[in-house]
């Protein structure tokens, strides 16, 4: 096998392995997607948790608020 022989295999063995890096890095891109994806999901129900976390002390304050004054009218 001459130098062209040599030459023509080592750019099909190029090619190959550039085939394949690109193959894995599509599938890297799309594992990258994916979990931003579900980042992204995660982070919404964490929005929604402090909302209604922030909505129930809001409801307890008020409570505590009415509570103090209906003590101090009974303690009168």
């Amino acid at each position: 096998m001459g130098y062209y022989g040599i030459n023509i295999l080592i750019k099909r063995k190029d090619n190959n392995m550039i085939n394949a890096l690109k193959e894995v890095s599509l599938k890297s891109l799309d594992m990258i997607n994916k979990n931003a994806e579900g980042l992204n999901k995660l982070a919404g129900f964490l929005h929604n948790t402090q909302e209604q976390l922030n909505l129930l002390a809001t409801k307890v304050l008020e409570l505590e608020k009415k509570l103090e004054v209906y003590e101090q009218r009974n303690n009168n």
